[in-house]
């Protein structure tokens, strides 16, 4: 049945009005709401109380995960969603966030603790503190700070502690979950991330002692995999931690689901009913029951209905490629992953691109703005982590890739890149792109490891469009930079 134009166009007008997607934060002013839950079902590993570690690069949803396990409302929620997890018998405390406050913690409150030259023993005692805090219900009735972070070194207090905790959870059938999320902002130089890094490592492992009081942390994949951790059983909780990845049926369920919720949601029911698909509940989507949140055929249907089902017309419009694949190709940064903050932005983009048309929500040129909206909007992002980011990436402005890597090397010696770089970062105190003395190598494989750069088989250097588009590089056949 075809859908008439008014309805398309509203859709249209639903989806440019949609807000674009902010960082999340665990809690406070940017915490998740539950309008915004989308569960695929291959979080639920994420999500176990059993899993102590949870790798995501930046926009994957570590922070809003964790914001939800942290909210009684939105962890219910939640256990609709994965009901096999338990986690409507969870108590759960966040350990670190990066946000102060009455009872959060942050990098200020760790440097009080610690000191400027701070040992193993000394993190590890501050990061016990955290879990001994999180066994009090009500917190102010917590011991003070000072006197949890002083007592926590004491072996014998604190495994008493924790052991009464044990007790008392066990008759009440819970069990105490930890949460630690933000963990790159708790030093502002390698050394010290570090020694943080490991002494909570450490922390989490030694914690297995206890069933019913566990730790989990979200992580960024380059801070758990960083060459210089040593601790003899970090392979084993590198080999258990959990990706937060996304899928393509996760990312289209995902803004399909926001459309058929979200405010003004009635004009996409009434395009879904008009293709033949049912209009969906909260509680289907949350359970995965409506096969728009995981079928490849029926989001292709919507997707067809959205765009067309090629990125352009005509005869030939296929070899373009298929609107429904074109997003998930030119989203995916160099490890394959495309983020959900990427992928709306792409959508929404598109949306306030020209002008509408016949049967369309969005077009082709559309979508290929999204591409450079959300480039821009990845990068800046990436910039607020990586303060480095932008000033090492414009003198590769205008270069047409992919590149033999002496060429880059090259472009960034010429311009004093990488000097520049790590004064800056001395200067305003943050973190710099790599530990240490280096010079351009070093600083390529800073970017490969947050998957900005990448080599090609040939070995020539690479950048997916992701960032390629903002950074304003050149590619053959490619969307060219705004």
């Amino acid at each position: 049945m075809r859908v008439p134009n008014s309805t398309l166009h509203a859709v249209r007008t639903q989806l440019a009005s949609m807000p674009a997607e902010a960082a999340a934060d665990a809690h406070g002013a940017h915490a998740p709401t539950i309008e915004e839950i989308f569960a695929p079902g291959r979080h639920a590993t994420a999500l176990d109380p059993r899993t102590a570690i949870v790798k995501g690069s930046r926009g994957s949803g570590k922070s809003f995960w964790a914001g939800v396990l942290g909210d009684s409302t939105l962890r219910s929620a939640a256990a609709q969603a994965y009901p096999d997890l338990g986690l409507d018998r969870l108590r759960v405390a966040f350990g670190f966030t990066g946000l102060g406050g009455p009872t959060g913690v942050d990098r200020e409150k760790l440097d009080l603790w610690l000191g400027k030259e701070p040992t193993l023993d000394d993190a590890k005692r501050v990061w016990w503190a955290t879990v001994l805090r999180a066994m009090w219900i009500e917190p102010s009735q917590a011991p003070k700070w000072d006197e949890l972070v002083r007592r926590a070194g004491d072996i014998e207090w604190r495994e008493e502690q924790l052991t009464a905790c044990e007790n008392r959870l066990a008759g009440k059938r819970e069990k105490l979950l930890v949460v630690y999320d933000a963990l790159d902002t708790v030093a502002i130089d390698w050394p010290r991330r570090r020694l943080l890094t490991l002494a909570l490592l450490e922390v989490v492992w030694a914690s297995r002692a206890w069933n019913r009081i566990r730790l989990k942390l979200f992580l960024r994949p380059d801070q758990l995999e960083d060459d210089g951790l040593q601790f003899v059983e970090l392979p084993k909780l590198r080999t258990g931690a959990t990706s937060l990845a996304w899928g393509g049926t996760d990312l289209y369920g995902m803004v399909f689901s926001r459309l058929a919720l979200g405010e003004g949601s009635s004009v996409f029911g009434d395009m879904l009913k008009k293709i033949g698909l049912a209009v969906p509940t909260t509680s289907s989507v949350l359970t995965r029951t409506w096969p728009v949140t995981h079928s490849e055929k029926y989001q292709r249907q919507v997707m067809d209905q959205i765009a067309g089902p090629f990125m352009a017309s005509g005869p030939y419009g296929y070899k373009r490629g298929k609107t429904y694949d074109w997003p998930l190709n030119h989203l995916a940064d160099a490890s394959g992953e495309v983020s959900p903050r990427s992928f709306l932005a792409l959508f929404i983009g598109a949306a306030r691109t020209g002008e509408p048309l016949p049967g369309r929500v969005i077009s082709a040129e559309g979508i290929k703005q999204g591409l450079r909206d959300a480039s821009a909007t990845r990068v800046d992002q990436l910039h607020q982590e990586f303060e480095w980011i932008k000033e090492v990436l414009e003198p590769l402005a205008g270069v047409r890739l992919p590149l033999q890597d002496q060429d880059v090397f090259d472009i960034w010696k010429e311009s004093g890149t990488v000097k520049e770089a790590l004064r800056d970062a001395k200067r305003k105190g943050y973190l710099p792109p790599f530990p240490g003395k280096g010079g351009e190598p070093e600083l390529y494989q800073a970017l490969e490891r947050i998957n900005v750069m990448f080599r090609r088989h040939d070995g020539r250097i690479d950048m997916p469009d992701l960032f390629r588009v903002a950074a304003r590089l050149i590619k053959r056949g490619a969307v060219a930079p705004s």
